[in-house]
């Protein structure tokens, strides 16, 4: 008869108790372990339970986590009504505005107002 067996991680931190996990997920090639937090962050876990990254990006807590098909990417939604989406390769605040700004920097020209036009020159 085959067994399932599972491996129970406590996600927990006496430092701060406002840190209560709300989501987590596993990737698909087994290789980590994201939580989405109420003290507004994702941490990225190894399989084996050691804290390896902590997030920062939402003002909120954050409600959901989820990877891409492939690992290489992790999706955050939280309670501040963003979504964010974490390139796993290269978690550069940088390289996350400049793939935004390939996206909408059309849009920003031609239809935003004051100085949102300037973000992304």
């Amino acid at each position: 008869t085959p067994c399932l067996y599972f491996t129970v991680f406590v996600f927990y931190s006496t430092e701060n108790r406002y840190n209560d996990v709300l989501s987590v997920t596993f990737s698909p090639d087994d290789n980590k372990i994201a939580s989405a937090s109420k003290d507004n962050t994702v941490k990225l876990w190894s399989k084996d339970g050691e804290e390896l990254q902590t997030l920062y990006g939402h003002n909120q807590r954050v409600t959901s986590v989820s990877f891409s098909p492939d690992s290489k990417t992790l999706i955050s939604a939280s309670d501040d009504k963003t979504v964010i989406v974490w390139n796993l390769e290269d978690l550069t605040l940088k390289k996350l505005i400049e793939d935004a700004c390939i996206q909408v920097k059309d849009y920003l020209k031609y239809n935003a107002t004051g100085s949102d036009k300037e973000l992304c020159k």
